[in-house]
């Protein structure tokens, strides 16, 4: 790919730092780090880690809440070269072990008030190069370490980071992502969300998350914006923190979008700086028109994977929101450009408008693979195409519907039912707040349709009245069978609920 020609993470780090080096990157709290601080933070670190032994193609872990080092030890691998492997800071002490020895980690950076003895433990059994976050001779350390480019060059093409996916249905798989696929993702968001170097990016999901990476941070550094940088997201602290670090974008889920409106009316939620944010599946159409009219940010819906790098489908900001005029759900957009996105039967034809089908994806920058994984990456790369295992749908206009995860379809009397679609018409329903529903065996009906449902504040609803709301909505084979009412729901990192241990 020639549109970066050798640029690496590092080298385009240079070059912005020499372009705009008193401009603020990152603000964290009351800390400011300019391009140009950040650069030589970055160095520093990345000193430290050769003169511990650590070299190109290395593998060193990051357990790390939002804060400035993760950045610098994102950037400081990427410097020499080494892998950086981001580790979801709520990954017990057997997680841990398994990202650590499958990844052939080096080295482990953490922060000590996220472990506990048993991770500590797993690290020393592995014999790796380790250091806590809150060390004071550990800064002391870097501050006199010098950097010096690696022996061996770096290219594009290196693998930069590995990313596990979230392991539903099996052991994780680590997702090698190359320099040449960070470049991209920045470069494709700049253009998907119109950004400009006068953009201040609100993060505050995990950093260790694709989102926070591909989207948000990397979106910031190819346009020579800002990243504003949260520890984590507060729904009774998000206005103020709008109003005091002035942010223009951000990057939201389906949760923190129902939180916000579920809050009070806030003095600073109108007459704000920020402008737009995109969004991930799944909000109602309602919700999305409520937070629009009460917050005055324009929403975009987006779609993606830790595999495909970047949005490959987006909704074009110009476009007015539209609903499927059957369901009423929101479609996901349209394939953003230089993406080849097609809709493929079980037969391995194209499907035709509304026909369902699997997503599949050719794109300029895909996954380099899965590490120490052929089969699984033969099986998802084939023939230049992403198989997503997601099922979706498109219109006469090319806009593209999703219908659910494939592991999350349910098969019911030989009917094929979108989760999707039921949890839509539940969510409609004044007195339920969030749902999932999922399909469970049945020994007469191959599965069951399950709905759980979490009631808004304050309201209450039955049984009966859910199944006779979706009766008048709904196909009689699409129907839950069963309600069940819950507190609240298991969750990914990012807020999304957990299906796989419902089902469990």
């Amino acid at each position: 790919m020639l549109t970066y020609g050798n640029l690496t993470l590092h080298s385009l780090l240079q070059k912005q730092a020499e372009r705009f080096p008193e401009k603020n990157f990152i603000v964290f709290k009351d800390e400011t780090i300019t391009y140009h601080e950040f650069l030589n933070r970055t160095e520093k670190m990345a000193g430290w880690l050769m003169d511990k032994g650590i070299r190109k193609g290395d593998t060193v872990a990051a357990f790390l809440s939002n804060s400035p080092l993760f950045y610098e030890t994102w950037f400081s691998c990427a410097a020499i070269g080494a892998v950086l492997l981001p580790i979801n800071t709520a990954s017990t002490p057997s997680e841990l072990e398994y990202f650590l020895s499958h990844s052939d980690s080096k080295g482990l950076i953490y922060e000590g008030n996220l472990v506990n003895e048993q991770h500590l433990m797993v690290a020393e059994e592995q014999s790796l190069l380790f250091i806590q976050k809150d060390e004071e001779n550990w800064s002391r350390e870097k501050e006199k370490c010098q950097f010096t480019p690696a022996d061996q060059p770096i290219y594009p093409g290196d693998v930069a980071c590995i990313m596990y996916t979230s392991g539903t249905t099996a052991k994780p798989k680590g997702v090698l992502i190359t320099h040449e696929n960070y470049l991209f993702a920045g470069h494709s968001a700049v253009l998907y969300q119109q950004l400009t170097p006068e953009d201040r990016y609100l993060v505050f999901l995990p950093l260790f998350h694709v989102n926070s990476q591909y989207y948000t941070s990397m979106a910031m550094l190819a346009v020579g914006g800002t990243i504003i940088l949260l520890e984590r997201f507060k729904s009774s602290t998000f206005w103020d923190d709008v109003k005091k670090y002035r942010p223009t974008v951000s990057s939201l889920v389906a949760t923190v979008i129902k939180m916000l409106l579920e809050c009070p009316k806030h003095p600073s939620e109108k007459g704000h700086t920020l402008q737009k944010a995109g969004y991930g599946l799944f909000v109602h159409y309602q919700d999305l028109l409520k937070f629009q009219e009460r917050f005055g940010v324009k929403l975009y819906q987006w779609y993606g994977m830790t595999e495909s790098i970047t949005t490959n489908i987006v909704t074009p900001l110009h476009e007015e929101m539209m609903t499927d005029p059957e369901s009423g759900i929101v479609p996901i957009g349209k394939p953003g450009l230089g993406q080849d996105v097609r809709i493929i039967k079980e037969d391995g034809e194209e499907a035709g408008p509304g026909e369902v089908g699997e997503i599949i994806i050719k794109s300029p920058s895909l996954m380099k693979g899965y590490y120490k994984n052929p089969e699984a990456t033969a099986k998802t790369l084939q023939n230049g195409y992403l198989y997503t295992g997601d099922k979706g749908y498109y219109n006469e206009e090319g806009f593209i519907w999703f219908v659910d995860r494939n592991k999350d379809m349910i098969k019911r009397a030989g009917e094929n039912i979108s989760s999707i679609e039921v949890e839509n018409v539940l969510s409609s329903h004044a007195s339920v707040e969030e749902c999932a529903v999922i399909g469970e065996p049945d020994s007469l009906r191959e599965e069951a349709v399950i709905a759980y449902i979490r009631c808004s504040e304050g309201k209450q609803v039955s049984s009966d009245e859910l199944n006779e709301f979706c009766k008048e909505r709904l196909s009689y084979f699409k129907v839950p069978q069963e309600f069940r009412f819950a507190e609240d729901f298991p969750r990914t990192s990012i807020g999304k609920i957990q299906k796989n241990l419902l089902r469990k």
